[in-house]
């Protein structure tokens, strides 16, 4: 559009061939001018808020004086196409507020989504942050120095591995070189030899076959040493390998870690036998004690009807003695009684024998009978006395009665 333009501007003013020149070198200088151009547009139109604001700027700046200039070329003949910038900014614009919108919406989620998971110390800001950084710079700055080491250790390595195959070149080359010349002179000498049995030339086809069996049988010796080297170097590091596994440190082996786990187990087993038997023994102890607690609680029970027996036997023998004197006394009473006794009998005289006594009693007994059954005589003379009475009276009732019918 800048060329188009351009070329309306020579064919309506005509301008002269310098003014040709400017223009042709616009067309060169468009894209270098256009962009810093574009940048300060840009800016003008986010600040302005309508078109006619746009359009009024545009030809404000293109009624300046031509007098202004960018580099070697004047400001009029520089055409911007202000709407095409004007739609990317608002194309811009609405891309940056839709972006805005979604990161809201994301963060929003993300807010949810911790809230749910209980992780709302994630949303908190960080407690130390500054520390934290810190540390954080301190840890790269390490990485960054285990970094360039491990660059160090590796280009060493490799200038190690380097000189190592330098020097394994130069020795092969070496021994090929030894090799051929040994061949050669041996060659050389084998081509004019004659058999020593036949007399016959030796044929340089026999010649080459040897050289040829011995150049193979070198090589697979050089092979069976390489393999024999490398088995040795294997044998050597599983050796290393093993005496390491078996070495735990200074003066120490696994044998002995082992002889020292297996004594540690026969001590734990003495120390678990020696645990059965101190848990018996303290069963023992306890059953012990409570048995020696239950012969001390019979013991004090003991004690206290011991106690109560001795008052009581004391009491006994306050009363033993008491019933002592009461003993004598109720003898001499006794003795009172039996002479008082004796004398009564002396003075009742055959009273005191026990047939009379029987006799006395029987009479006794015999006269209370007697009694018994007077009164029950008596008894019987009543009744019948009353019957008697009785049986008059109905005879003289019934004998009025019949005077009583006869009159």
């Amino acid at each position: 559009m800048t060329g188009t333009k351009g070329h309306k501007t020579k064919e309506e003013a005509k301008p002269k061939p310098d003014q040709v020149t400017v223009a042709e070198a616009e067309g060169k200088t468009d894209a270098n001018v256009k962009v810093p151009q574009a940048d300060g547009e840009g800016s003008s139109g986010s600040s302005s808020t309508t078109t006619k604001s746009n359009e009024s700027s545009e030809n404000g700046i293109e009624g300046r004086d031509n007098s202004q200039q960018i580099g070697n070329l004047p400001l009029s003949a520089i055409h911007i196409d202000r709407d095409e910038y004007l739609a990317a900014h608002r194309e811009l614009t609405l891309e940056r507020q839709h972006q805005q919108v979604l990161n809201n919406i994301l963060h929003r989620r993300l807010a949810e989504y911790y809230k749910k998971r209980k992780c709302e110390h994630v949303l908190k800001p960080l407690m130390g942050a500054s520390d934290m950084e810190e540390k954080y710079q301190q840890k790269l700055i390490s990485y960054q120095e285990l970094k360039e080491k491990s660059e160090r250790d590796i280009a060493d390595i490799k200038r190690k591995v380097t000189e190592v195959e330098e020097t394994y070149t130069g020795r092969l080359e070496h021994a090929n070189k030894k090799f051929d010349e040994l061949q050669h002179l041996e060659r050389s000498t084998g081509s004019g030899l004659i058999y020593s049995r036949k007399g016959k030339p030796i044929a340089d086809k026999t010649v080459e076959r040897f050289l040829t069996l011995q150049r193979r049988k070198s090589e697979q010796s050089s092979a069976l040493c390489l393999r024999y080297i490398r088995a040795r170097n294997a044998v050597a590091e599983l050796e290393a390998v093993v005496k390491n596994l078996e070495t735990i440190g200074p003066g120490l082996y696994v044998y002995q870690y082992e002889q020292l786990n297996i004594d540690n187990q026969n001590c734990n087993t003495k120390i678990e036998e020696r645990e059965d038997e101190l848990i018996k023994n303290r069963t023992k102890c306890t059953e012990h004690n409570q048995i020696l607690a239950h012969i001390r609680e019979k013991m004090h029970h003991t004690d206290e009807v011991i106690d109560f027996a001795e008052c009581d036997l004391g009491d006994a023998e306050m009363e033993f003695y008491r019933a002592r004197e009461d003993l004598g006394m109720v003898k001499s009473h006794r003795n009172k009684l039996r002479w008082s006794l004796e004398e009564e009998k002396l003075k009742a005289g055959l009273l005191t024998r026990k047939d009379l006594l029987r006799d006395f009693q029987s009479s006794l007994d015999m006269v209370v009978q007697l009694g018994h059954r007077k009164k029950q005589l008596e008894a019987q003379v009543l009744k019948a006395s009353k019957q008697l009475r009785h049986a008059r009276k109905n005879v003289l009732a019934q004998g009025t009665l019949h005077r009583q019918h006869e009159e």
